[in-house]
């Protein structure tokens, strides 16, 4: 059992436990259980999160090198003589000679500055005349223009990529010009989604389409996971538990959805219990979403979400997110998003209720609109909001004050 897991009646909500202990139990398992690590190659290391910190094995540059097209020369030379003769030239890659006192040498962007060069000016500020002598057309740049110096970006041993890091095509570009092929990430988690309930099957009366298992396996995925789905068209005990079972098989974290509250064929509970799974917490006071479970079953998560779909896209956002980026290292929070809200709201005492908002850009900047809902079971409402704000009796939502969010999707997708 992990430290701060709560026993309790299990069959109803009286000993619920508010949002901010819900989410602080759910990343405390997070952070006990970490994932094991792999390498993948940095070609398919975007999204992946780093391991362990990496450092630089050499400095970039690697030496002093040229920042342009040009010529290189002692400063001082050049100042006294006027002009230069040309002793050759310098690429990228070469490993030059020294140059030669009183002299100048062509150089490319990327070449090393030969040893006896302190000054580059660019081929265009130069004139070349007779006898392949070169002088400025211009002013005569500073000591030291148009070089980078060894290290000036970074030196050996430097942190380039820090633990815990979600990677993208930035820290890509700094692992390769280290000529690394590879990165150390975690494993992505691997999560079983599971919907049960009658009301599935097609020939049931009353039939409902499961918009949960597709909706999740979409939502935990594009978090990472690698997830596999599983739906029970039945409320049979038996059958319910045998599936379960299998979706313990081979997993890191189990999202149920459905059975989950008292009725009558709500089973979940009952059947992870004779699993030997211990309950972590039972029932969050957040509206909607109140009989949201976890537990754990062999080291394992098991987040047992609601039916409605808007009650499990909620707490799949508010939870099980955050767990699946603490599982592999990452920071647990995204990255809010802030506006100012154009409305007002209060919850009640003791409850945190989840308001999906649009945002619109207005003159004075980005505004929180609510989104109408028509509660727990809508779905639609979600493809009209770009973010999930929180409101409670200590932090309520006031026009004209700002407010931050959970987005839904990338920032860079709000219009």
């Amino acid at each position: 059992m992990h430290q701060g897991q709560i026993q309790m009646s299990v069959h109803d909500f009286a000993r619920r436990v508010d949002y901010a202990t819900a989410l602080g139990l759910v990343l405390a398992h997070a952070r006990q259980t970490p994932q094991p690590v792999t390498r993948v190659p940095l070609t398919q290391a975007t999204g992946r999160v780093a391991a362990h910190a990496v450092q630089a094995t050499s400095a970039r540059p690697p030496a002093d090198i040229s920042a342009l097209d040009g010529y290189a020369f002692a400063h001082a030379d050049m100042l006294a003589q006027g002009s230069l003769p040309v002793d050759g030239r310098t690429v990228a890659g070469d490993r030059p000679a020294a140059l030669a006192a009183g002299h100048a040498r062509a150089i490319l962007t990327g070449a090393r500055i030969p040893a006896g060069a302190d000054c580059v000016m660019a081929v265009e500020r130069m004139t070349l005349g007779a006898g392949d002598q070169v002088a400025p057309a211009t002013a005569l740049a500073q000591a030291g223009a148009n070089i980078r110096y060894r290290g000036e970006e970074f030196g050996a041993g430097d942190v380039l990529v820090r633990a815990g890091q979600m990677l993208d095509w930035r820290h890509v570009a700094l692992l390769a010009s280290q000529g690394m092929r590879d990165v150390a990430v975690a494993r992505r988690p691997r999560v079983c989604v599971l919907s049960n309930g009658a009301e599935l099957a097609a020939d049931a009366p009353g039939a409902c389409a499961d918009s949960n298992t597709p909706m999740l396996a979409a939502m935990l995925g594009s978090a990472g996971a690698r997830v596999r789905t599983c739906s029970v068209a039945s409320d049979d005990v038996a059958m319910q538990a045998a599936h379960l079972r299998a979706a313990c098989t081979g997993t890191d974290v189990v999202v149920t959805t459905g059975g989950i509250s008292v009725g009558g064929t709500d089973h979940m509970l009952d059947i992870l219990l004779a699993m030997g799974a211990r309950i972590v917490f039972r029932g969050v006071s957040i509206r909607p979403g109140k009989p949201f479970t976890m537990l754990e079953h062999d080291g394992r998560a098991v987040f047992c979400l609601p039916g409605n779909p808007g009650a499990a896209a909620i707490c799949a956002l508010a939870f099980v997110q955050p767990y699946l980026r603490v599982l592999t290292g990452a920071p647990a929070d995204m990255a809010q998003v802030s506006a100012t809200a154009d409305f007002s709201a209060d919850a009640p005492p003791d409850t945190t209720g989840f308001i999906p908002v649009s945002m619109r850009r207005g003159p004075q900047g980005w505004h929180f609109v609510r989104v109408p809902t028509a509660g727990a079971s809508d779905i639609i409402a979600f493809s009209r909001a770009d973010a999930l704000l929180a409101a409670s009796a200590e932090n309520p939502v006031r026009a004209g004050q700002v407010a931050w969010a959970i987005p839904l999707h990338a920032p860079s997708a709000l219009a």
